[in-house]
């Protein structure tokens, strides 16, 4: 086991342009911090704070402009990387004519999982997030809690290392937000 943390970010700034490339928003300021392995991380702040800019960075879906980030050791956006990272965005888009089911194996194909480890984990995810009984309907016919449902269970298809989840409990009922955080 090394002792390299699993997130590291140093002096993480982030400037976004203006159709001139002028700098329009300064999004990030010198943002510093580290999560261990096993830690339980989250970023508050008001909404415009750098919370969803910093994911971004850390998944190497933005460039920061300044500072640096290193997840599981890598540099973000690394295919190392992202083999290891479950990721719940905070607008899932999801295919409203798939089932859950086929949902969870069309994302465990992208990470290139076997049918039999397909068929155990999407059955036990369904179970966790308590859609079993509606693994075969169209996600399209779902409340917004239930397809976020969904979303936590991809998020976690692939067995992941790291779980980054941006505003996990958006769209769920009491009893789900507890579940998620649980």
């Amino acid at each position: 086991m090394s002792d390299e943390p699993t997130i590291a970010v140093e002096d993480l700034r982030k400037t976004y342009l203006d159709f001139w490339r002028r700098p329009a928003h300064e999004a990030l300021k010198g943002v510093t911090f580290s999560v261990g392995r096993g830690d339980v991380f989250a970023l508050l702040g008001p909404n415009g704070s750098g919370k969803s800019t910093t994911i971004k960075i850390l998944l190497g879906l933005v460039r920061p402009t300044g500072g640096s980030a290193r997840i599981l050791g890598e540099r973000p956006g690394a295919t190392a990387a992202r083999r290891r990272i479950g990721f719940l965005p905070e607008t899932s888009t999801l295919h409203p004519f798939l089932t859950p089911r086929e949902t969870l194996r069309y994302y465990a194909g992208l990470f290139g999982l076997d049918t039999a480890t397909i068929r155990r984990r999407s059955a036990q995810l369904l179970e966790m997030v308590g859609l079993a009984d509606a693994a075969d309907r169209e996600i399209g016919q779902f409340s917004k809690g239930m397809a976020r449902r969904v979303g936590v269970a991809q998020a976690l298809i692939n067995n992941p290392d790291l779980v980054i989840l941006d505003e996990p409990t958006s769209g769920l009922d009491p009893i789900g937000a507890s579940a998620v955080k649980k």
